[in-house]
């Protein structure tokens, strides 16, 4: 997810490639958002689809593997590397992949579908980050862009307890107003755009001291306790952890 771009860049290339250092591939069955896929989206071997910030790898393998598309990826983390990786492991062709700045990359091409998880709040120049996806999306393909819902309770348990990695989020873009305006003026009909899942919680902090174990534990067993009580299935802007939009360009 490094792009060489420092003066609107919340994370850097470094911690990327750290970041990747202890990957271990897996067998690819199913990922978050695995049912707003397969809502939208439709097998078709002819189909390309260009993951941004691909490193890692899950979703794309997934799309690969589910849909059968073409896969392709842009990433400047040295970490790029992991999505061949996970390629092989799951017997999958290998994906055509550009070690490459995003805002600096010109494939010359567009695809069927574009899709990034988790990248565009990582900067301050939102729209621009937008358009560059929807310039890559060819007439009548689909784009899909997730991101975490840092803002109001999530807000509050990453201050308390993973304030570093808090601070490599553009929080201020995280609802949905936000995408809807950055969309403005784009040839494209939102088909989704709304919070995803009742709750959840995750940190990017290792080695955890006894208090900080203490409180995730308890976020944690919260986020089951409202799960139980209201099912995994409700978005809302108060507690979901992501925000997901599908939107089709216009022929």
């Amino acid at each position: 997810m490094a792009i060489e771009n420092p003066e609107n860049n919340l994370s850097d290339k470094s911690f990327w490639d750290e970041y990747l250092k202890k990957y271990q591939p897996r067998i690819v069955e199913r990922v978050v958002f695995a049912d707003i896929f397969e809502k939208y989206l439709t097998p078709n071997p002819t189909k390309t689809a260009l993951e941004v910030g691909c490193a890692g790898g899950n979703f794309l393998c997934y799309l690969a593997k589910k849909f059968k598309y073409q896969a392709f990826g842009v990433d400047y983390s040295d970490g790029i590397e992991t999505t061949k990786i996970l390629f092989q492991f799951n017997k999958l062709p290998e994906p055509t992949l550009y070690k490459k700045d995003f805002f600096k990359w010109h494939p010359g091409r567009q695809f069927e579908i574009v899709c990034s998880f988790g990248f565009v709040e990582h900067f301050e120049n939102f729209p621009e980050v937008i358009k560059k996806h929807a310039d890559l999306v060819s007439p009548g393909g689909m784009l899909i862009i997730t991101m975490p819902h840092f803002a109001h309770v999530q807000y509050f348990f990453h201050w308390i307890l993973d304030r570093e990695n808090l601070r490599r989020h553009n929080t201020k873009i995280m609802n949905l107003k936000s995408l809807r305006k950055a969309l403005t003026g784009l040839p494209f009909e939102i088909k989704y755009l709304n919070y995803y899942q009742t709750i959840g919680f995750w940190t990017e902090k290792k080695n955890l001291n006894g208090f900080e174990q203490f409180l995730n534990q308890a976020i944690r067993l919260f986020c089951r306790l409202v799960n139980g009580l209201f099912g995994y299935n409700h978005p809302n802007p108060l507690i979901s952890p992501h925000i997901v939009l599908v939107a089709r360009k216009k022929s």
